[in-house]
């Protein structure tokens, strides 16, 4: 299976649970506070939608703090409970994400 499949499989699978809670990772903090809207590490953000935007951003998420404050931000921005039953396929595409970005910025695009 390749990466595309996986991440519409994966997709999928989110779609299902909608809509979901995460926490915010501190960049995203940061973005919502800069666009005014004050959290913390400890806001619980409404998972609403999810997109797979292809292999330069991922999977995209929309998520809100309430009904007026809405962001994409990237799967790999966002900490689900470990209680969560897809928490472990989740990490896993986070960690693989995490990996290939890395490799994206050391090798660039091609």
């Amino acid at each position: 299976m390749d990466a595309t499949e996986q991440y519409n499989d994966l997709i999928k699978k989110i779609k299902g649970e909608l809509p979901l809670r995460a926490l915010p990772v501190r960049e995203l903090v940061q973005i919502f506070r800069e666009k005014g809207h004050p959290i913390t590490l400890k806001t619980e953000l409404t998972l609403k939608d999810v997109h797979n935007s292809g292999d330069v951003s991922g999977i995209m998420c929309i998520v809100q703090n309430d009904k007026e404050n809405v962001i994409a931000c990237a799967l790999t921005h966002l900490i689900f409970s470990p209680k969560f039953p897809m928490f472990k396929e989740i990490s896993d595409y986070q960690r693989k994400r995490e990996k290939r970005i890395k490799k994206l910025n050391k090798f660039g695009l091609n």
